[in-house]
């Protein structure tokens, strides 16, 4: 039985894909003047960037090199915290202590996701960034989260 999102797949995406592997080359990594090389990464981060109305996209291969890049990306590390809730998944947390900042666990509300209350009581001068976690399948109050990033100046990744 085919997964969730399996329909999404058509005709168009199996050809780019064959098209992709047929040349060896699966990642941005290539010999530029290799005519198989067609740099499908990086037309695809530009043509994100575009889509989403910002200057750079960069793909990653999973979630946890997406936060560590984020995180970088934010100019996230040493002595810097990061507010994320105490019930997650490894990535969130070693992400940031990847970056060499200071995970903050915060208490988690009935959906069993980050408790907004609690974000506001771990909220120090050092504090750079909330880090919401959707934990199965239940979206996390991200309305009061934004308000209070935006209350306090702090990124939200």
């Amino acid at each position: 039985m085919p997964g969730p999102g399996a329909y999404f797949f058509g005709e168009e995406e199996r050809k780019e894909l064959l098209d992709v592997m047929e040349t060896g080359y699966l990642s941005r990594y290539g010999k530029e003047d290799d005519p198989m090389f067609k740099h499908k990464v990086v037309t695809f981060e530009k043509e994100f960037a575009k889509y989403i109305g910002t200057r750079n996209a960069v793909a990653v291969n999973g979630g946890t090199g997406a936060l560590i890049t984020s995180l970088a990306a934010l100019g996230i590390g040493p002595g810097d915290e990061v507010i994320v809730p105490g019930y997650t998944f490894i990535a969130s947390i070693s992400s940031i202590i990847y970056a060499k900042a200071i995970p903050i666990l915060a208490e988690i509300d009935e959906s069993l996701n980050i408790d907004p209350k609690d974000i506001r009581k771990k909220i120090t001068k050092r504090t750079k960034a909330i880090m919401p976690v959707h934990m199965l399948g239940n979206p996390c109050d991200m309305d009061s989260i934004m308000e209070i990033a935006e209350e306090f100046g702090l990124y939200v990744v």
